[in-house]
């Protein structure tokens, strides 16, 4: 598990901050072409889960078909993470820290009043427009390739975080987006499972995090 301290650093370049507050862009969800297609070779190799990866695959084609690489959809996607990570915050810890800190991360993100629904949409909104910004979402998912890394992501997030796989799931097979967000999101999922395995370093990245690592 990566420190407190990378986790911070990582959840800031997420949603295009970096430790000094700078905006910063990223390419996100894509990787080269021949990982990809590596992706696409053990499809084809994977015997096993044919009749799995086929209904996968329509799932897919009903998403190209509804027309689903809109903004909204991806801050759905997003968004989903974000509040997970906003439910595992004790408030009332973080409070205190701003209120002796006086500088924050709360500014940064220009808003007033700090509660797990505020922050998780302010939060969302500048991950979604970081990824926007640092990626070109069109047609991706008609290249078989791409097809292919998108279920076998999906189905390692079933495995790893059933919750949110089964929760993009029931938005409308919203988990098969998963591949194209997760270096966005990966830094606030590593900071929940510390939540789970450490409470008082999942206390001490939220420090780092809302201190823009200035602590």
């Amino acid at each position: 598990m990566d420190s407190a301290k990378e986790i911070a650093r990582d959840m800031l370049r997420a949603i295009s901050l970096d430790d000094s507050g700078v905006l910063v862009n990223f390419a996100k969800g894509f990787i080269s072409f021949s990982v990809s297609i590596a992706y696409l070779g053990y499809d084809r190799l994977d015997t096993e889960h044919y009749r799995n990866n086929k209904n996968d695959k329509y799932r897919i084609a009903g998403l190209v078909e509804r027309g689903t690489f809109r903004k909204e959809v991806i801050e759905r996607v997003i968004g989903v993470f974000m509040d997970d990570f906003t439910s595992r915050i004790n408030f009332e810890k973080t409070t205190d820290m701003i209120d002796r800190t006086g500088a924050n991360l709360i500014g940064k993100l220009a808003f007033s009043q700090l509660t797990g629904f505020s922050l998780g949409r302010a939060l969302t909104a500048n991950a979604t427009s970081a990824f926007f910004a640092g990626a070109v979402v069109g047609t991706i998912l008609y290249l078989g390739s791409e097809a292919s890394r998108a279920i076998y992501t999906s189905r390692r997030l079933e495995l790893t975080n059933p919750k949110i796989y089964f929760k993009l799931r029931r938005m409308g097979d919203l988990d098969l987006l998963y591949f194209i967000v997760q270096d966005i999101v990966g830094p606030f999922e590593k900071a929940c499972v510390m939540h789970d395995e450490n409470p008082l370093e999942f206390d001490k990245i939220c420090e780092l995090f809302f201190l823009g690592l200035k602590a």
